[in-house]
């Protein structure tokens, strides 16, 4: 009988060959794995990069939106500080009289000192306020010029109230007004002048039969035995 064939250092060489093939597949396969999910974990955080970017970007419009409101705001703002600027100059500041042309601004006059009552500024201002008081305060306001006593120019405070007041229509009646002069007339209007009106009805109050100086004791209304005094 032949003997079976048992191999030699051939089979021996290829055997080796096909293990070494064998690991190295082995090898490539489990770096083509490491390598695919690293391939994987870099696109995810790609996509995870690039959707931050999106929110970046969108927050970043949002907020320049938002900065263009503001800064068209604040151009509002300052537009009409300097319209108002331009007014009040207006209203300060006398100008020379145009043919043709708006009626030069009215001149606030110095305040004059009515703690020193015999300085001659009080004294001219008394008169001018008391043409006012004839001419307009009293004619015009009605109800509440008939509270202001016949000797209101004898009460420090109903001067220093009615040189205010008089300042103030002057300034609001005589320059031509705009709209925005409306409201502040209305507010002068139902304010100050209705505050300034009780005020200085309650400092002449006791005048109404004589004038009283501020602090002396009103005048009985009726003799003093009527009462039960002696």
């Amino acid at each position: 009988m032949t003997q079976p064939h048992t191999g030699g250092p051939a089979d021996s060489v290829m055997a080796a060959a096909v293990l070494k093939l064998t690991d190295l597949a082995a090898r490539v396969q489990q770096v083509e794995q490491s390598a695919g999910q690293k391939i994987a974990e870099l696109a995810a955080s790609c996509t995870e990069a690039l959707a931050q970017i999106a929110r970046l970007r969108e927050e970043a419009g949002t907020l320049g939106g938002r900065a263009d409101g503001i800064e068209a705001k604040l151009a509002e703002v300052g537009t009409l500080l300097a319209h108002m600027s331009d007014q009040i100059d207006g209203l300060t500041t006398a100008a020379p009289d145009e043919p043709g042309g708006p009626a030069a601004a009215y001149q606030v006059h110095p305040a004059p000192p009515w703690w020193q009552p015999g300085d001659d500024r009080c004294a001219d201002t008394t008169e001018r306020l008391r043409d006012w008081v004839t001419e307009v305060y009293q004619p015009v306001f009605g109800c509440l010029g008939a509270l202001l006593a016949d000797c209101w120019d004898r009460h420090p405070l109903c001067l220093a109230y009615l040189d205010t007041l008089h300042e103030a229509w002057c300034l609001l009646y005589i320059p031509p007004r705009d709209p925005k002069m409306v409201f502040a007339q209305l507010d002068w209007l139902t304010r100050p002048l209705l505050q300034a009106a009780e005020v200085m009805a309650r400092e002449t109050s006791g005048c109404r039969t004589g004038h009283r100086e501020p602090g002396q004791p009103a005048v009985p209304a009726v003799p003093a035995w009527l009462n039960g005094n002696p």
